[in-house]
């Protein structure tokens, strides 16, 4: 199933602002995921990367592909996401193992690669 995030350029855009001093571009970022877990923002205990004005759960998600590649998101990596809704972003059911490709756009800062942290 493809899925395109649009609140994820919310993130990435709080994220680009640390380099306020240069120019940004938005770029494409294509990864394909396998979700390890889903739990409530308030029970889930670790590093988020928000993707929302609204985050109440945290989706944990192993890379499993990743183009073009970006520093922190490479593949074997496991990272989390606090979002607003499962089924908003899955459109059903989020399952552990269940396998998504995703289209996220991130603002990158001009002259540097990957994203930024």
């Amino acid at each position: 199933m493809k899925l395109n995030i649009a609140v994820v350029l919310l993130t990435f855009g709080l994220v680009a602002a640390a380099a306020q001093q240069a120019r940004s571009t938005i770029d494409k970022i294509h990864m394909r995921v396998t979700v390890q877990d889903v739990v409530l923002l308030t029970d889930f205990s670790g590093k988020v990367i928000p993707v929302d004005f609204d985050p109440r759960f945290a989706v944990t998600v192993r890379i499993e592909s990743v183009g073009p590649a970006v520093t922190n998101f490479t593949v074997g990596a496991v990272v989390a996401f606090a979002i607003h809704s499962p089924s908003l972003l899955f459109g059903e059911e989020a399952k552990k193992g269940k396998t998504c490709d995703f289209s996220v756009h991130v603002r990158l800062s001009t002259g540097r690669q990957g994203i930024l942290a």
